[in-house]
């Protein structure tokens, strides 16, 4: 009878126990929109991190970061970090303790700047917020050693727990004035960067609230940024662009050479920036939304470029604009640069044109456009692309003599006297072909102009493709069915329009990549040995493609690819900045021979008449 009853017990205890644990531990957490005030400046929010985790696992960019390959090469630079890291003072636990952070973000995680203080000391409102879900207890732990580390580490701070309006939270205070605090609501669990900070978001919590508050959750603003926002996004980035302006616009408007651009920011309501992970692939999306005064929208673009592609294009980027009124910003911000060199470059230019006759807006720039075009391809075995700048013209017959006039100012202004760096002019499918050569190694801009078509091409090899392309026109990159397909993915109306062939150009990027390291040697971060093979990478790879819509009061830029276009984008930049840094040298003593002294009184002499053409890019037949 005994053993009954104390099983009973026991069980009793188990139900209140667990009822206990529910209650306090199970109720679900607020969404951080529903906390933060309608003024936030930022807000950068992954909804639901356990379900990003599952989705990215199914992209290709997660299968290439898992390659064995791939792991193998990254094995050395990633152990000669962690010995940079701890030599700089981080624990050598670092890897364990940030696991063990990441596996309790369970739920929503969030971080945002609620305000800015500037006077009479800086003090932006961070607000840090994880939710832990069933996490909870570890969290508790976790938090409890944390603290433990901290008295070690700064014996002299204090750490207290108080209370405010019936939620009990934690105060750090290392240093006199750097204060952190942190509580939970429910299974959130929220860190602030000051006392103030967390009384506001307690009093958001609480329902104690001033009658005028409104939430970011309810603001007209930032419900029409979840509107536009990609499809069950996976990744948010908010800024409220007019509260910025209000901190800082000021001090823009006061300042010549930030008034322009203060004056296209006080256009802009709001900005977003969204990431959803979807058939193996990232897709972004950016939104802008304006306020009444914008400027009319750019209409859809007509493609009209895709002209002079051709089916292995490899980068086509499509849009309009005005260049009379680019051409105007350009000039007043070198006007009032405050750089000599700039202010005197703008001035020479300007006094070439007036000696010519020419009126760049009316006689050259309106001729031009709206649609332009950048063109690019980059054959296997050769070392650098074929770049080209094309865009549709009206009146040619007007406009040749005009721009011909006007490239003569520009390169006097910017290079030399025809005495000094004369054009080359060659003849190619009926059309005139105007080449300077001040780096004749490697390239030499060319520019030339059909019945249809402005053609500026980094080379005369390149501008004599385009031209004969114009002539007799050939199947095109809208021909393409990979172009095609990838397409698809994007609006009809957009007002311009990318297209990356990144397996492709990856081939040729990495071929050239592997030739200068094999010339340079490895380093303790790189081992030549274990490179991936091009093949491993490539297979992951798929064309970039991106639109951007533009209607009134709004903007938005849609994109998808295996990497995702802003990882994209700081890849292509770091590409830039070693081919910089690679080629620089080189390209600077190629240029040096035929470029003009100002310093001197005596014209530079003309570069060698054997050296006018430059090289082919076209590999060899074998």
């Amino acid at each position: 009878m005994m053993k009954k009853v104390i099983a009973v017990l026991l069980l009793l205890i188990a139900v209140v126990t667990a009822a206990l644990i529910y209650f306090t531990f199970g109720k679900p957490a607020p969404r951080a929109a529903s906390l933060l005030p309608e003024s936030t400046l930022a807000f950068i929010d992954i909804p639901d991190l356990s379900k990003s985790r599952t989705e990215f696992a199914k992209t290709e960019f997660y299968a290439l970061w898992h390659e064995p390959e791939v792991q193998a090469f990254l094995a050395q630079p990633l152990a000669a970090l962690r010995e940079v890291s701890v030599s700089a003072g981080a624990p050598k636990d670092a890897d364990t303790i940030g696991g063990l952070a990441f596996d309790a973000m369970q739920g929503e995680v969030f971080l945002a700047v609620t305000h800015v203080t500037i006077f009479p000391v800086f003090n932006p409102g961070l607000v840090l917020g994880v939710d832990v879900r069933t996490k909870r207890i570890e969290a508790v732990a976790g938090l409890y050693k944390l603290e433990g580390e901290l008295k070690k580490t700064y014996p002299r701070g204090t750490y207290q727990t108080k209370e405010y309006l019936g939620v009990k939270y934690s105060l750090w205070e290392t240093e006199p004035g750097f204060q952190v605090c942190h509580a939970f609501f429910n299974s959130l669990v929220v860190f602030t960067l000051g006392e103030d900070a967390m009384r506001d978001m307690i009093a958001s919590w609480a329902g104690q609230v001033p009658r005028d508050f409104e939430r970011l959750a309810d603001s007209a603003k930032f419900k029409n940024i979840q509107q536009h926002a990609s499809k069950n996004h996976e990744f948010l980035a908010y800024f409220n662009v007019e509260e910025m302006l209000n901190l800082v616009g000021p001090l823009l408007a006061l300042s010549p050479q930030t008034a322009g651009m203060y004056q296209k920011f006080s256009r802009i309501q709001a900005a977003a920036y969204s990431l959803t992970f979807e058939d193996r692939g990232i897709k972004d999306v950016g939104f802008v939304a304006y306020s009444s005064s914008v400027p009319k929208p750019t209409p859809p673009t007509q493609r009209k470029t895709l002209a002079l592609t051709t089916p292995d294009t490899l980068v086509y980027s499509v849009g309009s604009a005005d260049l009379a009124a680019t051409y105007d910003e350009v000039m007043q911000s070198l006007s009032q640069s405050g750089s000599a060199n700039l202010m005197l470059t703008a001035g020479q230019f300007q006094q070439a044109l007036r000696y010519r006759g020419v009126r760049m807006g009316e006689d050259v720039l309106q001729k031009l456009g709206p649609e332009f075009a950048v063109v690019a391809n980059w054959r296997s075995g050769t070392r650098i692309p074929k770049i080209a700048i094309v865009s549709e013209i009206t009146d040619a017959d007007k406009l040749r003599p005009a721009l011909d006039s006007a490239m003569d100012a520009l390169k006097e202004s910017c290079v030399g006297t025809n005495d000094a760096v004369p054009w080359d002019e060659t003849e190619s499918a009926g059309q005139k072909l105007r080449s300077l050569h001040i780096g004749t190694q490697f390239f030499a801009p060319t520019y030339a102009l059909t019945d249809h078509f402005f053609i500026l091409a980094s080379s005369a090899d390149y501008a004599r493709e385009l031209v004969a392309q114009a002539k007799e026109p050939k199947p095109t990159l809208a021909t393409s069915e990979v172009y095609q397909q990838a397409m698809k993915r994007l609006p009809a109306n957009g007002s311009s329009y990318q297209y990356v062939g990144l397996r492709e150009l990856f081939t040729s990027v990495y071929g050239l990549t592997r030739t200068v390291m094999e010339r340079t040697g490895g380093s303790q971060f790189v081992d030549l040995n274990k490179l991936p093979q091009p093949e491993t990478i490539g297979k992951h790879l798929f064309p970039l493609v991106s639109a951007t819509v533009s209607e009134p009061q709004q903007s938005t830029s849609t994109s998808f690819s295996p990497l995702g276009k802003s990882l994209a984008v700081v890849v292509g930049i770091c590409g830039a900045v070693w081919a910089v840094n690679t080629f620089g040298p080189q390209l600077q003593q190629s240029a040096i021979p035929a470029w003009p002294k100002k310093s001197s009184s005596r014209a530079a002499p003309s570069a060698p008449r054997e050296n006018q053409t430059a090289g082919s890019q076209t590999p060899a037949t074998p």
